[in-house]
């Protein structure tokens, strides 16, 4: 009597499975509150200024919405975005080096959909932050209204298709980051060695911000994106991608590339 060896779920099964058991990981994780909380701190920061010291920043009669905006997204971009990028992937991948490798690597997955889970996943937490913090900034924007009628909040509006095309930069400029720390997160075996790499990539691009070819370094993008922004009194955000985008994505392509690479090469005994 023959028997039929069973045959491997497909590619689309393996990743639905791949993506569902990271999912659920996500419990057992800061990653997921850092992605829903992590923009709660800038946007308190900024309520804080304009609450005390708004007078000092809005001219009277002026709209306040375009300097509230352009200055939380300055306290944003500059350090905090990076740095949460930085613990993000760390998050989501350390773990597997606390010893899950040798165990999703023996699952009936390739290698391809494990390392596709968890890019997808960090992509999708990466964008559920930045969603949650314009969320967060129009809401404490409103609530300004409220509790300092004097700053003007109530009397002017704020146009959404500008600060979703700010999102939007902001978001790919943010690719670069995120995919280079996935591949450090793979090729490290511990959180520690991924971190002290983002923070130094964060120090040297904050020193280096006057460079001329600043646009290179993949850690200063979200502050570049900064240079889009325009406007008094109502804001004005362009829609072409800047030069520090463009190296953006390819700084994210070369890194998936490296990921996948050193994931091919992970042996099953890790």
């Amino acid at each position: 009597m023959e028997y039929a060896l069973p045959v491997a779920p497909g590619p689309l099964t393996q990743f639905g499975r791949a993506l569902a058991a990271d999912t659920l990981k996500l419990r057992r994780t800061a990653a997921l509150w850092l992605a829903l909380g992590g923009g709660a701190l800038p946007v308190l920061l900024n309520l804080l200024i304009f609450y005390f010291k708004g007078q000092f920043i809005v001219k009277a009669g002026d709209n306040p919405w375009p300097q509230y905006i352009g200055m939380s997204w300055q306290t944003a971009s500059v350090l905090l975005l990076p740095m949460f990028l930085v613990l993000l992937s760390g998050l989501v991948v350390n773990l597997e080096n606390r010893g899950g490798w040798r165990q999703l690597l023996a699952q009936p997955l390739s290698r391809g959909s494990v390392f596709s889970s968890k890019l997808l996943l960090l992509l999708g937490l990466n964008a559920v932050a930045q969603v949650m913090y314009v969320g967060l900034l129009l809401a404490a924007g409103v609530l300004l209204g409220w509790l300092k009628p004097d700053l003007g909040f109530q009397s002017h509006s704020i146009s959404l298709p500008p600060v979703l095309r700010l999102l939007g930069h902001t978001y790919v400029a943010t690719l670069g980051v995120l995919g280079i720390q996935y591949a450090l997160a793979l090729a490290f075996r511990g959180f520690v060695g991924p971190l002290a790499v983002g923070i130094a990539g964060i120090v040297s691009a904050l020193t280096l911000l006057r460079w001329e070819h600043i646009d290179l370094v993949p850690y200063a993008a979200p502050t570049r994106v900064l240079g889009l922004l325009k406007g008094d009194a109502q804001l004005h955000v362009a829609a072409a991608l800047s030069p520090a985008e463009w190296y953006s994505l390819g700084w994210f392509a070369l890194a998936v590339l490296v990921g996948y690479a050193l994931l091919l090469r992970r042996p099953v005994t890790d």
